[in-house]
């Protein structure tokens, strides 16, 4: 199910955080808020920051906000 948003659409995407799990270092995805997945303005990348990841070394992932995606 795609939803727009002011001319962007916007497609669930696996959460790279928590691997799609909803749940990552021991509590729900802050990232997902356990949903497992999050929603992505269409196109998107892989983020550059963490290569999808979600995380770097000093926590969640500034750039993608953990979710691993990034737009064009």
């Amino acid at each position: 199910m795609l939803h727009t948003y002011i001319d962007t659409e916007y497609a669930p995407e696996k959460c790279s955080l928590c691997g799609g799990t909803g749940h990552a270092n021991g509590r729900i995805c802050e990232a997902c808020m356990g949903q497992g997945d999050v929603l992505v303005a269409q196109p998107a990348i892989i983020c550059p920051l963490c290569n999808g990841s979600g995380s770097i070394e000093i926590g969640i992932c500034r750039a993608c906000g953990g979710s691993g995606w990034a737009l064009l």
